[in-house]
C-alpha cells in the first residue's frame, strides 16, 4: 500500500513544481498533469499523480488523525 500527503504548488518552473508538504518543500515533476499555483496534489516518486480538492484533503487527514494506518 502506498500512502501519500496531499501537498501545495508554491511555484511553477518549466516541468518543474515547488511544492508544500506542511513546511517541507521540495522539487518535483509535473508529470501529465496541468497545475497551478495553489493547486493540492497528490506525489508519488517525485511525480505529480493527481490533483485534489478541498473535501478530498480533509478525508485524507481525517483518516491519517483516526489512526486508521
Amino acid at each position: 500500500m502506498c500512502l501519500t500527503i496531499p501537498a501545495k504548488i508554491i511555484s511553477l518552473r518549466k516541468k518543474k513544481a515547488l511544492v508544500d508538504f506542511n513546511g517541507q518543500r521540495k522539487f518535483v515533476d509535473l508529470g501529465f498533469l496541468k497545475v497551478k499555483i495553489g493547486d493540492h496534489v497528490l506525489i508519488q516518486n517525485n511525480v505529480i499523480v493527481k490533483k485534489i480538492n478541498k473535501k478530498e484533503i480533509e478525508e485524507i487527514f481525517k483518516y491519517l488523525k483516526g489512526g486508521n494506518l
